[in-house]
């Protein structure tokens, strides 16, 4: 039982490392349009790709780190929800380093 218990509790302090979202600044909510490259609704964690321009015209692809399938689907996402060419407003914590990454917060079909 002893054992059992030490196992769980590691089990738990590795999820929790796992699911740490400290390289994204949670101060800090940031919403951009752009046009979806690739949507990948995997475990652990979804991934919505999105090129967007900055104010120069210029575009990037931006990566977007979502929740897993189960907490998706039940807000109804699916594989087909976001398609390559969508137009979509992202909201998102962004990278403390400054990256073309974050934490995917809400994401919406531009229509």
């Amino acid at each position: 039982m002893g054992l059992a218990t030490i196992a769980a509790a590691l089990a738990t302090v590795s999820a929790v490392a796992h699911h740490a979202f400290a390289m994204f600044d949670q101060s800090r909510m940031i919403y951009m349009p752009g046009t979806v490259k690739h949507f990948a609704l995997v475990n652990p964690h979804a991934w919505l790709h999105v090129a967007i321009a900055n104010d120069k015209g210029q575009v990037s692809t931006w990566a977007f780190e979502g929740g897993s399938v189960q907490q998706l689907a039940s807000l109804g996402w699916s594989p087909q929800t976001f398609r390559v060419g969508d137009r979509v407003e992202v909201g998102f914590h962004p990278m403390k380093d400054g990256s073309h990454r974050g934490q995917l917060i809400s994401a919406r079909h531009a229509n």
